[in-house]
């Protein structure tokens, strides 16, 4: 997969093969549906969270899944490339911010300078890993090239 920023101001995700749109794909599978759930426990009992915040974030995640799907199979089923403009890019970062931190609970990866792909015996777990990484790049790359002002 080619990922690059545009003249325009967004970023260009170009799937080479199966693979890549599988990659793309999975976002929304790597998700944890549950994350504000998750954050909850975080909260102090007094704040209110579970009654107000956590269903509201609950949907926001939902709708983000969804429309990085939608997005990607409307581009799969065109053979296009993938562009993520300013409009959609808090969709994207969530989506994939959301995907990174359900494969960081699941996996316990801890930070990436001190992990050797290697070490990991289960090929699901190495497979998360890059997946991860990944995420973590084009994130880096939103950040750079389509959040700036």
């Amino acid at each position: 997969m080619t990922v690059g920023p545009t003249v325009a101001g967004g970023l260009k995700l170009v799937p080479e093969t199966e693979h890549d749109w599988i990659l793309l794909i999975g976002i929304a599978g790597d998700s944890d549906s549950d994350l504000a759930g998750r954050l909850a426990g975080l909260m102090d009992e007094d704040s209110m969270w579970d009654e107000i915040v956590a269903p509201e974030l609950a949907e926001e995640f939902s709708k983000q899944r969804i429309t990085v799907v939608k997005e990607v199979m409307r581009a799969k089923e065109e053979d296009d490339e993938i562009h993520i403009l300013k409009g959609s890019v808090d969709v994207w970062y969530g989506a994939l911010n959301q995907a990174r931190l359900a494969l960081e609970d699941k996996y316990k990866f801890g930070a990436r300078e001190e992990v050797d792909p290697k070490m990991f015996e289960d090929s699901s777990a190495r497979a998360a890993y890059f997946r991860n990484n990944f995420y973590s790049h084009v994130q880096g790359l939103l950040l750079q090239y389509v959040m700036v002002d």
